[in-house]
């Protein structure tokens, strides 16, 4: 394990252009950063962040003190986990004088609402159907009673398809707030027509296990939102093309106090970059990028390539990054130098400190700029790269080709107890994989196994888990198409049978 490095200068070549236009980094219309007319800049009202929102010690704690891991075990027995109670409820025809049961549901606006009946410590259930409309949730909880608004999984959606104001479909403006399960888009058949999926402005707000797709940038989390988080978010062809290159990230964010906090989501496809966290005038400070995936991000173009137009996460800009951590991430691409990873941005920039620890990254990695202190130890780089020298940090895995083994990742879901991501990299490309159900599964489960390429179609395996293995066939289901771009994503950029990310749901527990 190398020790953290003592404020001394290490330099990343630059390895392309500095200009973010050439890569899609813009900040044009549906990528307005929050310095624009709608999504003012707020550091005036937080001039001492330390005093609320310390900083990390020099030694940077493991973040896991907080959120335990887990994945290492599972139940011995099918525990029935009981659906949380709620305390409103909220539907697409629901009235805006409604009681608020389920028999007589509010429209969700109300609900959203500072004049709505939701406080500190609810839960809004919304049920099932389409929400159509752009919504603002300008309610707050508190730190310790958030309000949490969630559905079922798979039965609730957001279109912003509607003659409404706004710029986006959720607008997420109050403070301590938890939005679960829901499924956000733009029904539209023209991508230009389309608004960005949901904005976040609002302190210790979290967004989880949600699936964001084909609207003009999945997630915008801007400054505002301090400590806030997302987590098992499934985001995937977002954005649109312009003239010349492709408008719209999964994710765009910046920070300056606290940390913000991206853990499990899982990134695919789109028109623009995966993770984004860039800014020319603003701040790239407080990121914890924790066990995501990305793959084939920029896909969604027409002009996409082997090696791609865009990364998956990019952390770097025209100003310095700093308390930058990825930890146990993941990637898959199709070559070692398809486009994947980048630190930093633009050869002049003084950046401060990132972390990269037991990351599992294919495809081209990219630092670049001066550092003053990194810790990188631990990472398999199934890469080309540019910027990083092995001799230099040799604590690390360096391979210039793919692997020719199997690689399965299990995730439990810490929001979801009856869920689990799963990626299997099949590089021997066998039609189907064995696993070991135990790890995953308590005996007498019954379980379905869904692609995230159609994750509330068919399950690519389901039944009930008497013990032994656990069979995951490979390669079966065709990738998502964007909308109003049929043929867009194409031979290159599915995996088929190499590569599969998978989402399991059961009737009980995972959890040990």
């Amino acid at each position: 394990m190398l020790p953290r490095i003592a404020i001394l200068l290490l330099v990343f070549a630059a390895a392309c252009s500095d200009d973010p236009d050439a890569n899609g980094a813009d900040a044009g219309p549906n990528n307005a950063g929050p310095n624009d007319a709608n999504h003012s800049e707020p550091d005036a009202n937080h001039s001492d962040p330390d005093a609320d929102h310390p900083a990390p010690d020099a030694d940077h704690p493991d973040p896991d003190a907080d959120h335990p891991d887990p994945d290492a075990n599972s139940p011995a027995d099918c525990t029935p986990h009981p659906w949380p109670q709620a305390d409103f409820f909220a539907a697409p025809d629901g009235a805006t004088d409604a009681a608020g049961t389920a028999d007589e549901p509010l429209a969700l606006a109300i609900l959203l609402s500072p004049q709505g009946p939701a406080g500190p410590g609810d839960r809004v259930e919304l049920l099932e159907g389409t929400y159509t409309g752009r919504f603002t949730a300008n309610v707050s909880g508190t730190s310790d009673q958030p309000i949490v608004f969630a559905a079922r999984p798979g039965t609730v959606i957001l279109d912003s398809h509607a003659e409404s104001s706004g710029d986006t479909g959720l607008f997420i403006e109050g403070a301590h707030l938890e939005f679960h399960d829901l499924i956000i888009t733009n029904s539209h058949p023209s991508r230009f027509s389309a608004v960005s999926g949901v904005t976040i402005h609002g302190e210790e707000v979290r967004l989880i296990n949600s699936v964001i797709h084909d609207t003009a940038q999945g997630v915008s989390f801007w400054t505002p939102a301090i400590d806030s988080e997302l987590y098992g978010n499934i985001i995937y062809n977002n954005g649109y093309m312009g003239d010349t290159r492709g408008h719209g990230h999964a994710v765009y964010t910046q920070n300056r106090h606290g940390t913000k906090r991206l853990a499990r989501n899982i990134l695919f496809f789109g028109y623009g970059f995966g993770f984004h966290a860039y800014t020319e005038g603003g701040y790239i400070e407080g990121f914890d990028f924790e066990e995501n995936l990305w793959f084939r991000t920029g896909a969604s173009r027409p002009d996409s390539t082997t090696v791609g137009t865009s990364d998956g996460l990019l952390v770097g800009g025209l100003q310095p990054v700093d308390r930058a951590r990825l930890l146990r991430n993941y990637s898959w691409a199709p070559t070692p130098d398809a486009r994947s990873t980048r630190i930093g941005w633009g050869g002049d920039v003084m950046n401060e400190h990132i972390t990269m620890i037991d990351n599992y990254l294919v495809g081209h990695f990219s630092a670049q700029g001066h550092w003053a202190g990194a810790e990188i130890h631990g990472n398999d780089f199934y890469s080309t790269y540019v910027g990083i020298l092995p001799a230099d940090w040799p604590d690390n895995a360096y391979h210039e080709a793919l692997p020719d083994y199997l690689h399965v990742v299990v995730h439990k879901n810490h929001h979801d107890p009856t869920r689990a991501e799963l990626y299997i990299y099949n590089w021997d490309d066998l039609p189907e994989v064995a696993i070991d159900g135990a790890s995953l599964l308590p005996e007498g489960a019954t379980y379905t196994v869904h692609s995230v390429f159609d994750l509330f179609g068919d399950p690519v395996a389901s039944g009930t888990y008497e013990g032994g293995d656990l069979t995951i066939p490979m390669g079966t289901v065709d990738p998502p198409q964007p909308k109003g771009d049929p043929g867009n994503i194409g031979a290159h950029d599915d995996p088929g049978a190499t590569f599969g990310a998978f989402v399991v749901r059961a009737d009980c527990s995972l959890l040990p």
